[in-house]
């Protein structure tokens, strides 16, 4: 067998992946058009109120929690048939928050308790694991700390769950309230919706399967239970639950019109963040089920297929990472001539491109449904690709990491600020673009603008384009001016300070703080307030 014929037989075995979820998400797109408009949009009156239990996991979210908890006072529910219980791992203010919150909920009528652990062993999901040994109510609604839930959330959510047969979840609309604050929130929202829509409605219809988002569920507690509830991986445990309760035999439903509201990342490198780990976590779980998932008994053959299409799709930003270097390494080494590269091939190009100009219609399709498809917001469709390509890079390292089981150096949570108010100027977001993954990520970025500009002297101007366009892209996204001047950044004044001191006096102090003295100031504002709160007590 020649080398050419050999790296070429390898290159189109690697697109097959890439193809075939690109041409699945094409048949749930147009599947998704058939999805009855008026679900989740009319009132449903429930016979009986079955006592539902609000689960909501909070760690250091000072600045989201409160608004929260308020939402808890309009829910069109009888407040006794209600219970809040709140996974709570704080280090921070947002202990006392929260505190002062329950306190309010339960005057108002609305049963409200903490749940908190000495340590943080197994973080988000093992605080929620401990959680649930305080939820009473045969329902539990999972929240994150900024979501914010409409008041008829429940009554509608136990209506789809009671009026659908094998139903084992509801999933709710991801909502944007700071959707509007900058280019990439708006982004990220479209990408959401994107999501939401074409995944999400195409596969409630066919009754294909898709992952929850942990902050925007309903699920029954002896559902979640009977499960083992959250894994203590860790990573994607809201896809680790779902693959559990789809290989029990059950379905999820997903309510398009009902929305709860939550915070998008701000900055390009907490974006990127969240799909590394997703693409590690989801490589966890084909790992910990495929066999399960293989052999399961109580699913047909189109569902399992259709799991390991939902888990297996972070796998194609490594398939195309490795294809197009593969492919141009073996052009300019004299391997392959361009003559024979599939890249070269009209009808292979032809069918790359069907899916991605189907997805600028996907995309436009999203923005309608969400009454948003004005001219101001088409800008977005062409640059949600630039948004994806800046993606590619850590996506393949976040499954590398989950082939080789390593944790990798991804951050556990997304900070979240309420408003995105001054978030780029705090030392969390300083600190994403400092490490051994950004360092890979511009070699590799500017390997592949070289490689680029190379492969075009050899007439392969497709391959040059796509190999170029992620170049850039993903050293744009890294935003480098910021990352040099980090040391200059740490001088900055401090923005997110407890209301109590910003006072004249108290910020021309913290100007001339550096990052470590206001963060002892932070620990002394904490002292101060326990001691204000025993006092009153």
């Amino acid at each position: 067998m020649q080398t050419w014929f050999l790296v070429e037989l390898i290159t189109l075995v690697l697109s097959v992946p890439v193809l075939a979820l690109s041409y699945y998400w094409c048949f749930l797109l147009v599947t998704s058009l058939k999805y009855p408009r008026d679900l989740g949009k009319k009132q449903v009156r429930l016979l009986n109120f079955p006592r539902v239990s609000i689960l909501i996991a909070s760690f250091n979210e000072k600045f989201v929690i409160e608004r929260t908890l308020d939402a808890m006072k309009h829910l069109d529910y009888p407040k006794e048939k209600v219970q809040v219980v709140i996974a709570d791992d704080s280090t921070d203010e947002t202990v006392y928050v929260i505190d002062e919150k329950v306190r309010e909920l339960n005057r108002y009528g609305v049963s409200t308790i903490v749940s908190r652990r000495p340590t943080r062993e197994y973080f988000k999901c093992g605080a929620l694991n401990k959680a649930m040994e305080k939820v009473t109510g045969e329902y539990v609604l999972l929240l994150d700390a900024d979501s914010i839930i409409p008041p008829d959330i429940l009554s509608k959510g136990i209506g789809a769950l009671e009026s659908h047969e094998r139903a084992g979840f509801v999933s709710f609309r991801y909502g944007h309230y700071n959707r509007d604050y900058n280019m990439v929130t708006k982004l990220f929202a479209l990408s959401q919706d994107l999501g939401d829509t074409t995944s999400k409605m195409g596969s409630y219809l066919i009754d294909s399967p898709f992952s929850f988002q942990g902050g925007f569920t309903l699920v029954r507690a002896r559902d979640l239970r009977d499960v083992g509830m959250w894994s203590n991986e860790r990573i994607a445990d809201d896809t680790d639950i779902s693959i559990k309760l789809y290989l029990k035999g059950m379905r999820g439903i997903y309510l398009s019109n009902v929305k709860i509201m939550s915070e998008d990342p701000s900055t390009l490198e907490a974006w990127k963040k969240q799909v590394a780990r997703t693409s590690q976590g989801w490589w966890r779980c084909i790992a910990k089920y495929w066999k399960q998932i293989l052999f399961a008994r109580n699913i047909s053959i189109r569902k399992r297929l259709g799991l390991f299409l939902m888990l297996t799709a972070p796998f194609s930003s490594l398939s195309w990472v490795f294809v197009t270097f593969l492919t141009a390494f073996a052009i300019i080494s004299g391997v392959v001539a361009p003559p024979h590269s599939i890249f070269t091939s009209p009808l292979y190009i032809a069918v790359l491109t069907i899916p991605y100009a189907i997805s600028l219609f996907s995309s436009a399709w999203a923005l309608w449904l969400q009454d948003l498809l004005k001219a101001r917001n088409l800008i977005l469709i062409p640059m949600l690709s630039y948004a994806e390509g800046a993606m590619l890079t850590l996506s393949s390292l976040g499954f590398f990491y989950g082939v080789f089981n390593r944790m990798g150096f991804f951050l556990y949570r997304t900070p979240h600020s309420g408003n995105g108010g001054e978030m780029t100027r705090t030392h969390y977001f300083q600190s994403l673009a400092n490490d051994r993954n950004a360092i890979i990520e511009g070699m590799l970025a500017s390997l592949g603008i070289v490689l680029g500009v190379l492969v075009f002297t050899h007439g392969m101007w497709f391959l040059s384009v796509s190999m170029a366009g992620f170049g850039l892209c993903t050293l744009k996204s890294m935003n480098l001016t910021r990352g040099l001047s980090a040391s200059k950044a740490r001088q900055e004044p401090l923005r997110e300070i407890a209301p109590e001191l910003v006072t004249i006096r108290a910020w021309r102090k913290a100007e001339s703080l550096t990052t470590e003295d206001r963060n002892d100031v932070s620990r002394l504002f904490l002292l101060s307030s326990l001691r204000r709160n025993e006092a009153h007590i």
